[in-house]
């Protein structure tokens, strides 16, 4: 188990890199194009589960969630409990 102060320092390092990939992927240039569909497909999707699925990647906030998701995977952080209750404080602190 990490002490207090490095699971402080990680959950701030964490969160750059997470914010980053949230931001380029809902506002910059780099993916307009498949954002314009996404938002296309999610105000003229038929089913609401195809609207919601395509707002995902339209909204930073939304979008951060799943790539907290993906970071707390690929790194096994866990923020004060070393079990599954430790991840789950983890992606709400990091989003």
């Amino acid at each position: 188990m990490m002490t207090l102060t490095l699971q402080i320092s990680w959950l701030f390092l964490l969160a750059i890199p997470i914010a980053c990939i949230a931001w380029t992927v809902t506002h910059e240039e780099v993916f307009r194009e498949p954002r314009e569909y996404c938002t296309r497909r999610s105000q003229e999707g038929k089913s609401l589960v195809e609207r919601k699925f395509f707002y995902l990647f339209t909204c930073e906030y939304c979008f951060s969630h799943y790539v907290t998701i993906l970071f707390l995977c690929l790194t096994g952080y866990k923020l004060l409990m070393d079990n599954w209750a430790g991840y789950l404080i983890a992606g709400f602190a990091l989003v």
